[in-house]
């Protein structure tokens, strides 16, 4: 049996997405047309694909080295050995990885940050762990944050201080998604998607000769309630149905990890400018984009970023975004609205 068929526990995903492949198996030429799902990263992936059922067994290949390299759960891996100081050599996986996330730390202004973790735990957000942060406490951890900090020279990183460590999981599984996507098209295939806990890639067309059709779902009723409470709960609209096609989506949202604090609920993004959760008017953001690990790192951003700082970025850079804010708006640029499924009536 394929590892792939196993639950593997590499990546605790820190920020959790949810959307729903609305394209299936119809039409002709299904006997080309490949469905494989299974657990991976604590989390499910699926895959639908045009080729070879054999080639899954690449994509998995190509997962395990991701985690091999990025997994801070893993001892052995290289971003753990980088974070005890016994290497300082980057492979192309970190290296990919850390060059996306300095870029868009520049982009967002520093919110979005890999190293931010000292103070993600600090709040009690990771296994088994409870809230201690006070001021002292924040203030010594931010000495250790700060990816403008580091530096990779050759394959070689640098620290300014010891101190620092790593943490790509907010982008990690959109960086396998990707992954797991050119090892389907090394092996020639065109029609693809690949999905891990709904981060998605999407390439050619769909089985019926279509582009990929994606539903984005809306915030769980758990966390709502939480935060609204019965009286305030906020009315969505349909969900948003977007088409796909050579393109990745990754949503990022609260929602899925939040704390109660004397009543007041707070989500797990933490300032690396601040240290202080960040008081954002966003339940969660959406992004289409070129790439899965771009599509993950501004959605990220954007939550620490807010609508409005948010939606600037993601016009500047050209891409996609749809935002549900903390009233129950929905709110999304042009760039989104192009990407909008619209059923067809006769």
């Amino acid at each position: 049996m394929h590892p792939y068929r196993n639950n593997y526990r590499l990546l605790l995903p820190i920020v959790c997405a949810c959307v729903t492949i609305i394209s299936v198996l119809t039409g002709c030429r299904t006997d080309r047309w490949h469905r494989e799902q299974g657990m991976i990263w604590n989390t499910v992936w699926h895959a639908t694909y045009e080729g070879e059922e054999s080639y899954i067994s690449a994509c998995m290949d190509s997962l395990e080295a991701v985690g091999a390299s990025l997994s801070v759960f893993d001892e052995k891996s290289l971003v753990s050995r980088m974070n005890s100081g016994t290497d300082s050599i980057a492979d192309r996986h970190f290296s990919d990885v850390y060059v996306i996330s300095k870029y868009v730390n520049v982009l967002s202004g520093g919110m979005f940050d890999p190293t931010v973790s000292p103070l993600v735990e600090a709040w009690g957000f990771g296994k088994n762990r409870a809230p201690e942060a006070d001021s002292t406490i924040i203030a010594s951890r931010l000495a250790a944050v700060g990816i403008h900090k580091t530096r990779l020279e050759g394959s070689i990183l640098h620290k300014d201080n010891p101190d620092i460590t790593f943490n790509f999981s907010a982008i990690a599984k959109g960086y396998g998604v990707d992954k797991a996507a050119e090892a389907l098209a090394s092996k020639g295939v065109g029609n693809l998607m690949f999905e891990i806990g709904g981060e998605v890639v999407c390439r050619g067309k769909n089985p019926d000769g279509s582009d990929w059709r994606i539903l984005i779902e809306t915030p769980d009723e758990e966390f709502l309630l939480a935060t609204f409470g019965t009286d305030k709960m906020p009315e969505f609209s349909t969900p948003l149905i977007v088409t796909l096609s050579d393109e990745a989506l990754a949503t990022s949202g609260n929602y899925r990890n939040y704390h109660k604090d004397s009543g007041r609920t707070f989500g797990h993004t933490i300032s690396p400018l601040t240290g202080y959760p960040v008081e954002s008017d966003l339940l969660s953001a959406s992004v289409i984009a070129p790439t899965c690990v771009l599509a993950d790192a501004l959605a990220t951003a954007c939550m620490g970023m807010g609508s409005e700082k948010g939606m600037e970025m993601l016009d500047k850079e050209g891409v996609a975004g749809a935002f549900i804010l903390n009233t129950g708006k929905l709110v999304m640029n042009d760039n989104m609205r192009r990407h909008l499924h619209e059923e067809k009536t006769e």
